[in-house]
């Protein structure tokens, strides 16, 4: 084995364990060489679970040598992000005030994960709980962007964008509240799919937002997302959100076929302020497209009244409707604040100094909002997915593109402890946490400084195979998802 396994397709390293080429334990072994090599540079995982692993692996060995691997990813490495409990593992969430606390049980997906042959080998760095995008954290340090070490790798699931850009490992798990799956796997080059919310369980997952959390897969390819997703799907008992799906569908059954003729819609007020490489890299996209014989149309959903009913302009009178989309999101803020407080309130009013400046503050302002506008902004929040429902269900439109993110990478904060972003990172990928529906983010470019740029593509909601089999369409008319940062080709 070399470095192009640190590279390899899921599909690949399938292959090459059935055929016995290679074994799940000399996989397992080569990983934890690479992670030790290349971990003390990125800061990605700030946990390995070498004994857990290695367990695993001698289990996923003799199913495979009877010819009897119980799923795709039986016997692969998988990376996961430092709030998915884990059996008898520290599971923080970035926090010294959680450095201690460790789960009888697993959070659902790692159990589904598990048993489907997965080799859990370690935690990766997060933001502190989820609040923010950079992954500077005050308690574990910054991780570094593998195209640009003085960068950011994005956040909150840095540490799960810096192990895929860097072949670490070939899946990873992040979680995404207002774009922490998609702004990492943008800013690090990956592929990561925020899916309909609910569809994947969140029961034992540290929350951030219960209203907007989504866990998702990061990949190096959709199609590798969406075999992780296979995995991670299923009925949660625990997660009363978790209902109401088809959880025997395989994201990877259609994933091949074209997708000419269907119709994407770019949301202009998204283009606004974005960066000149990430605008030069979304009207390539556009060209791309467009060569696959997509049509490429142009909405506001939110004020497209033509496809909304008298129902959906209850607000009318409420909320500027005509005023830019950005601005009608930021109204939505006590959602996020609010129920990311609440959560950690105790801590907050008795020991406040485990948990770092930057985060701590915002969350003190999440303590002030009044029930009044976190209600109002919930119910503004419905309205906004079912303006963005409408115009999917009740035109030809099938799915929306804009850049995952207005800039690329920022550089490291010289004080991580402080963690200033610019407030427009998450501007594009935040709105789809509020309508729910599956978004995906993939490479799609570089800057003139070399930083990888995102493409985020969304569908309606429930149709996680759609928005899949358009970026691995994509995918296969570009090579960006193949591209490897300078070190590591």
């Amino acid at each position: 084995m070399d470095q192009n396994i640190s590279f390899a397709t899921v599909e690949t390293i399938r292959a090459l364990l059935d055929r016995g080429q290679i074994t799940a334990t000399q996989l397992l072994e080569y990983t934890l060489s690479e992670i030790s090599r290349t971990n003390p540079t990125l800061n990605s995982f700030i946990l390995i679970t070498e004994s857990l692993a290695r367990a695993q692996a001698e289990a996923a060995d003799a199913r495979i040598e009877q010819g009897k691997p119980v799923s795709p990813i039986d016997g692969i490495p998988i990376a996961v992000k430092d709030l998915y409990d884990t059996a008898g593992v520290v599971t923080a969430g970035g926090t010294a005030a959680f450095e201690k606390r460790t789960p009888d049980y697993d959070s659902y997906v790692v159990g589904k994960l598990q048993r489907a042959g997965a080799l859990i080998v370690g935690k990766t760095n997060t933001h502190e709980l989820a609040l923010g995008g950079t992954t500077n954290n005050p308690h574990y340090g910054p991780t570094h962007n593998p195209w640009n070490l003085e960068n950011v790798p994005g956040g909150s699931s840095g540490g799960s964008g810096a192990a895929l850009a860097s072949g670490q490992v070939s899946l990873a798990l992040g979680t995404d509240t207002g774009g922490s799956v998609r702004i990492p796997s943008a800013f690090c080059g990956v592929t990561g799919h925020k899916p309909t919310y609910g569809l994947v369980g969140k029961s034992g997952i540290i929350p951030l937002s219960k209203t907007l959390d989504h866990p998702g897969p990061m990949a190096r390819s959709a199609f590798d997302c969406a075999l992780l997703l296979n995995q991670m799907t299923g009925r949660d008992i625990n997660d009363p959100d978790n209902i109401n799906f088809d959880f025997s569908t395989d994201f990877t059954q259609n994933i091949k076929k074209s997708v000419k003729g269907i119709t994407l819609a770019i949301i202009p007020s998204l283009l606004v302020d974005s960066e000149l490489g990430v605008t030069q890299s979304f009207t390539r996209s556009i060209e791309v497209l467009e060569q696959m014989g997509v049509n490429i149309t142009e909405i506001e959903p939110t004020t497209n009244n033509e496809l909304n009913t008298e129902d959906t302009r209850r607000y009318d009178s409420e909320i500027a409707w005509g005023e830019p989309l950005p601005a009608i999101i930021r109204n939505l803020s006590p959602i996020l604040l609010s129920e990311g407080s609440t959560y950690i309130e105790n801590i907050l009013q008795t020991k406040p100094h485990l948990i770092g400046q930057a985060v701590r503050e915002r969350m003190m302002r999440g303590i002030d909002i009044s029930v009044h506008d976190y209600i109002r902004a919930l119910d503004w929040r419905k309205e906004i997915e079912s303006r963005f429902e409408n115009c999917l269900l009740h035109s030809t439109i099938d799915g929306y593109i804009v850049p995952t993110s207005p800039q690329v990478a920022e550089p490291i904060t010289s004080d991580p402890h402080v963690g200033i972003e610019p407030a427009v990172k998450f501007r594009n990928t935040s709105v789809f946490n509020h309508t729910r529906q599956p978004s995906i983010s993939v490479p799609n470019g570089f800057s003139n400084e070399g930083l990888p740029t995102g493409l985020m593509i969304t569908t309606a909601q429930k149709n996680d195979a759609l928005a899949l089999r358009i970026a691995h369409q994509y995918q296969l008319n570009t090579n960006f998802h193949l591209s490897r940062p300078p070190v590591y080709e």
